[in-house]
C-alpha cells in the first residue's frame, strides 16, 4: 500500500480502537502487523479465527483473558541458560499457567467449537505439575515458604529463636535504672544488618557498646551493647545461610521451570494469538461487522456499508450506504453538493477494501462481495507543500503521476476531488485522459468531481457508472444516500437561491453558468425526479405484491379447510358404508353359526360343490331372469344381470343382491319367477391370489382389507392363506395377530419359515 493511503482512509485509527479491546499488552506488536495482504489464504485464515472467537461470545460470553499476568520479559529470561530466576518472577509463571488453565477449560465448556478452538485446546499446556511446585516453593506474596526445603526451614527456626534472645537482651538492658538516663527512645531497630536501641550521645557513662549510626540531628545514638555482639553475629551468620539457601532453591526451580520452556513459550504464543482474534471478534460485534467475501474478478457489493468513524460521531444517526459496482464496471464517477457525502462515501470504500484485505470483518449486513485487488491508492486532501513551492492542483499532479507509475494493474485507485484546482474544461479532460490511462492498465477507479463534462463520461463510456449522492431539493440538504445511474449536481445557485439572494443575482448566474450547463443541471435533476418517481411505484408494487400474498395464503387457508371438511364428510360416509358392511357381514355369521354341525356340514357340501373338474363344462347358458344355485353358499338366486363379457351376474339371494362369477353357479328349473328386491350389492369375486400385501399400509386400514379378504378366502372355500405385512416397528404384525386371534373359523396362524414378514392364516 502507498504509505500515506492508509492514513488517508483512517485504517491506522481502525488498528488503534481494536488495540482498546485487547485484555493484555500481547497483542499490541500482532495489531501493527494487522494490514492489508495480498495472500487469499492468509485472509480466509484470519477471517475463520475471527469466526471461531465469535461464535464462543455469542454462546458463552468473552474468554477469560483480562487476569492473564505480562510474562514477556519472564518468557525471554526462562530461554537464557543458568539465569537465576526471582521469585516474583516465579509468581507470574504460575499465574500464566493457571489463567491458561482457565481459558483450556473455558473452552473446553464451550458449545460451538471450530478446528481452530479445538487446536488451541490441544495446544495450551496448565502444566498442573510445575504450577503446583512453584506455589508450595513460593507463596502468593513472593515469598519463598519455610517448607521448600529441611535446610531453611531449619535455619529460619533458628533465626527466630535469636531473634527473640536478642530482643529480650536489649529489652532487659533498657530496663535497668543505670540506662533509662541515657536512652533516648524505648524501641529497637535495625542499623548494618545489627540490632541496636537509640541513645543519648553520652550513652558511655552507663553502657559500653559500639555505634552503628547516628540520627540526622546527630543526638542520638543507635548502639550496639557489647553483650548483644555475639547473638547479632550469629544473627548475619545465619541470614547468610538463610539468603544461600534461598538462591539454591530458585536455582533449583529455574532449572525445572526451564525444562518446561517449549509447552511455555507455545502456551504465550496461543494466548498471544488468542487475545488478537479475542479483540477483533469484540470490535466486529459493537460495530456490527460480517463477513465479506473476496473474490477474484468478482463484484463489489456492500450492502448498509457504515464507516466506523462516523458510526462514533454520528452513533444511530449514521446513514449507511449500499455500495454496488458490477465486475463489468471500472470506473465510478461520485458526484454531488457540497458537504453532501462524497468524501465519506469515497473513504468508507476504501476503508472496508482495506479491512476486507486485511481479514477483518466489515461494518455492514448481508454477505459483502469485495473484489481482489493488489494494491488500494488513494489521493485525498489537499496536497500542497508550500516548502516545496507545488501549488495545490501541481501536488495533485505529482501525487497521480507516483500512483501511475507504481500501478502494476488489479489496482483499486481512489481520487477525491479529481482535476480540481484549475479551470473546469481542462482538468475535465486531464481527469478523463487519466481515467482512461488506469482503465487500460486494469485498475479500478472511482473518483468524486463536480466537474460536469466528468459526469458525461460516466454516461457515455460503458465500463464507467454515475452515482449521485442523494440531495433533499426541498430542504437543500443532503441524505448522504447513493443513486446509481444518474449523476449528481453541486447544487451551489439553487443554495444561493434559497439564501434569497437578489433575483438579478441569480438570473445572472444562470446566464453566466450557459445554457448547456444550465440544461445538463435541468436533466440531472430530471433523472432524479424521475427515478424517485420510479421509487414509489416500485414501493407501490411491493406494497400490491404484499398484499396478493396476503390473498394468496388466505385462500390456501380456506382451500384446506374446505379440503378438511370434505375429507370429514367422505370419513363419515365412509364410516356409515362400513356400519352397513359389517351388520351385513353379523347377519351372515349368524347364519353361519346357526348350528356348528350344520357349519361343517355345508363347508363339507361347500367343498364338494367348489372344487369341481377342469374338464367339466356347462351345457347351458345362464342368462337374465334364471334361477342359479350359488355353490360356495348353498343358496339359491335369481339373476337380475348379466354383464357384457359374460362372465359375471348379478344374484338376488333373499335380500341380498350379489355380483359372483358364472363358474360359482348351477342353473335350477322352478315354476314361477319372483319379484326382485331391492338389497345391498354385495362383490364377490373367485380368488385368484391367496396371498395379501398389506404392507405400508395404516393399522385400521390393514385389518379391514383383511377382513374382506377372510371373508372372500372362506365363501371360495380356500383353506390357508398369506398375509403379507413386513416386520418394520412390530406394531402391524401383532394388530393383525391380536385383531386374527379369536376369529372362530381361523385354525392356525404360523410365521412363514423363509421370511417373518408373512403370516400364515389356516382356515377351519
Amino acid at each position: 500500500m502507498v504509505d500515506k493511503t492508509l492514513s488517508y482512509l483512517d485504517y491506522t485509527k481502525i488498528t488503534n480502537i481494536i488495540r482498546t479491546y485487547s485484555s493484555s499488552n500481547y497483542a499490541d506488536d500482532l495489531i501493527a502487523t494487522l494490514t492489508p495482504t495480498t495472500d487469499l489464504g492468509a485472509i480466509k485464515e484470519r477471517q475463520d479465527k475471527i469466526e471461531a472467537i465469535l461464535e464462543i461470545i455469542k454462546w458463552d460470553g468473552p474468554i477469560p483473558l483480562s487476569d492473564m499476568p505480562d510474562i514477556q520479559d519472564v518468557i525471554k529470561r526462562i530461554s537464557i541458560r543458568d539465569a537465576l530466576m526471582e521469585a516474583g518472577e516465579f509468581i507470574c509463571v504460575a499465574r500464566f499457567l493457571r489463567a491458561c488453565g482457565d481459558i483450556s477449560g473455558f473452552l473446553k465448556k464451550a458449545l460451538h467449537k471450530g478446528p481452530y478452538v479445538e487446536l488451541i485446546i490441544d495446544t495450551l499446556k496448565p502444566l498442573n505439575a510445575a504450577c503446583s511446585r512453584i506455589f508450595k516453593t513460593i507463596n502468593a506474596e513472593g515469598f519463598i515458604e519455610d517448607t521448600a526445603s529441611y535446610e531453611l526451614s531449619k535455619i529460619r527456626s533458628d533465626l527466630f529463636g535469636h531473634r527473640e534472645r536478642i530482643r529480650k537482651q536489649l529489652e532487659r538492658t533498657m530496663e535497668k535504672e543505670a540506662i533509662r538516663p541515657v536512652l533516648q527512645d524505648s524501641f529497637i531497630t535495625l542499623r548494618n544488618g545489627r540490632y541496636v536501641i537509640p541513645m543519648k550521645p553520652n550513652f558511655n557513662e552507663a553502657l559500653q557498646g559500639i555505634v552503628h549510626d547516628y540520627s540526622h540531628s546527630l543526638k542520638t545514638s543507635f548502639v550496639e551493647p557489647i553483650e548483644c555482639i555475639e547473638v547479632n553475629n550469629a544473627i548475619n551468620i545465619l541470614e547468610e545461610e538463610e539468603k544461600e539457601e534461598e538462591k539454591r532453591i530458585l536455582r533449583e526451580l529455574s532449572a525445572y521451570i526451564r525444562g518446561f520452556a517449549d509447552e511455555l513459550f507455545a502456551n504465550f504464543a496461543v494466548v498471544k494469538e488468542l487475545d488478537l482474534f479475542h479483540c477483533i471478534a469484540l470490535f466486529s460485534l459493537d460495530f456490527g461487522c460480517v463477513r465479506p467475501e473476496i473474490r477474484i474478478n468478482g463484484s463489489l457489493e456492500i450492502k448498509k456499508a457504515v464507516n466506523p468513524f462516523i458510526m462514533i460521531s454520528k452513533k444511530e444517526k449514521a446513514v449507511p450506504i449500499d455500495v454496488l459496482m458490477d465486475e463489468d464496471k471500472k470506473a465510478m464517477i461520485i458526484s454531488g453538493p457540497n458537504a453532501g457525502g462524497k468524501t465519506a462515501a469515497l473513504k468508507t470504500i476504501g476503508l472496508l477494501s482495506l479491512m476486507a484485505h486485511a481479514g477483518l470483518y466489515i461494518p455492514a449486513a448481508g454477505k459483502p462481495e469485495i473484489p481482489f485487488v493488489s494494491n488500494v491508492f488513494a489521493v485525498i486532501g489537499d496536497e500542497q507543500d508550500i516548502s516545496m513551492e507545488l501549488s495545490s492542483f501541481t501536488a495533485h499532479m505529482q501525487t497521480i503521476k507516483e500512483l501511475y507509475e507504481r500501478s502494476r494493474g488489479n489496482e483499486l485507485i481512489l481520487i477525491d476531488e479529481i482535476g480540481g484546482g484549475t479551470e473546469p474544461q481542462e482538468a475535465s479532460a486531464l481527469s478523463m485522459s487519466i481515467m482512461d490511462a488506469f482503465v487500460e492498465k486494469g485498475c479500478r477507479v472511482i473518483v468524486t468531481t463536480h466537474l460536469n463534462l466528468l459526469k458525461a463520461y460516466g454516461y457515455t463510456k460503458p465500463f464507467a457508472i454515475n452515482v449521485a449522492t442523494e440531495f433533499d431539493t426541498r430542504t437543500l440538504k443532503p441524505l448522504y444516500r447513493l443513486l446509481y445511474g444518474i449523476a449528481g449536481y453541486s447544487n451551489a445557485i439553487n443554495v444561493a437561491k434559497n439564501l434569497e439572494l437578489p433575483e438579478r443575482i441569480i438570473e445572472g448566474s444562470y446566464q453566466y453558468l450557459g445554457k448547456q450547463e444550465h440544461m445538463l443541471n435541468d436533466l440531472v435533476s430530471a433523472l432524479e425526479i424521475g427515478k424517485e418517481k420510479m421509487e414509489e411505484e416500485q414501493k407501490r408494487l411491493i406494497k400490491l405484491q404484499e398484499e396478493t400474498r396476503k390473498r394468496l395464503s388466505l385462500l390456501k387457508e380456506k382451500r384446506e379447510e374446505y379440503l378438511k371438511k370434505l375429507e370429514e364428510r367422505c370419513e363419515s360416509r365412509l364410516h356409515e358404508v362400513e356400519m352397513e358392511i359389517e351388520e351385513i357381514r353379523r347377519v351372515v355369521d349368524k347364519r353361519e353359526k346357526a348350528s356348528l354341525k350344520a357349519g361343517k356340514e355345508r363347508l363339507r357340501v361347500l367343498k364338494a360343490r367348489v372344487v369341481t373338474s377342469p374338464a367339466e363344462k356347462k351345457d347351458y347358458e345362464i342368462l337374465t331372469g334364471d334361477y342359479v344355485m350359488v355353490r360356495s353358499l348353498g343358496s339359491k338366486g335369481y339373476v337380475t344381470k348379466v354383464d357384457k363379457e359374460g362372465e359375471t351376474c348379478e344374484v338376488q339371494i333373499g335380500n341380498i343382491r350379489t355380483r359372483i362369477h358364472k363358474e360359482l353357479l348351477d342353473k335350477i328349473m322352478v315354476d314361477r319367477k319372483p319379484v326382485p328386491e331391492k338389497g345391498v350389492l354385495l362383490h364377490v369375486e373367485p380368488l385368484k391370489n391367496a396371498e395379501l400385501n398389506v404392507i405400508g399400509m395404516r393399522v385400521e386400514e390393514a385389518l379391514e382389507e383383511i377382513d374382506r379378504f377372510i371373508d372372500k378366502a372362506i365363501v371360495q372355500n380356500s383353506s390357508k392363506v398369506r398375509i403379507l405385512h413386513g416386520i418394520g416397528t412390530g406394531r402391524l404384525m401383532s394388530a393383525i395377530k391380536e385383531h386374527l386371534a379369536d376369529v372362530k373359523y381361523i385354525k392356525n396362524l404360523i410365521r412363514d419359515d423363509k421370511n417373518a414378514g408373512i403370516t400364515v392364516v389356516e382356515l377351519s
